[in-house]
């Protein structure tokens, strides 16, 4: 083991080529473990009062970044919330990209007038998402890490 690390250290290849490989592995079954995880969470329904798209940094377009801002409230087992998570990824995107961030307002689940489905931790309920990962969302996953893995390995 201690000659695979020196292998590794001095850039060897095929060292490189299976740590890169198996950290893709490893980050796609923790990935999939953590989105399992949430998916299973309890929900509420809570009212959503601020929903826009809000750019930050530079001047130019070229500079400034863009993600989806919303504003919720609700009550688990009568104490009030209030979050700004849609789901568990904070997404910035490019000024030319920024129309793709109201996609992630499609897949709120909405009531009456401003009610909305909030899912919470069980075991904390101040951390909350409007949105909670389908089989769609980890098949994704699944087939980004161990593709980026199985191309590592094959285009070594």
């Amino acid at each position: 083991m201690i000659e695979y690390f020196e292998h590794l250290l001095v850039g060897e290849h095929n060292a490189v080529v299976l740590i890169s490989a198996g950290y893709f592995a490893i980050m796609g079954v923790y990935s999939l473990i953590y989105m399992r995880r949430i998916s299973k969470w309890p929900s509420v329904i809570g009212k959503l009062h601020e929903e826009k798209i809000v750019g930050s940094g530079g001047g130019s377009h070229d500079e400034t970044s863009y993600s989806a801002k919303v504003r919720y409230t609700y009550c688990v087992d009568g104490v009030p919330y209030e979050n700004d998570r849609i789901n568990a990824w904070h997404i910035l995107i490019s000024h030319n990209l920024r129309s793709l961030l109201n996609l992630q307002f499609r897949y709120i689940d909405r009531h009456d007038s401003s009610g909305v489905t909030v899912f919470y931790h069980p075991n904390k309920p101040e951390k909350a998402y409007l949105v909670v990962p389908g089989w769609k969302q980890m098949a994704l996953v699944f087939a980004l890490c161990f593709g980026a893995a199985a191309l590592i390995l094959l285009g070594s």
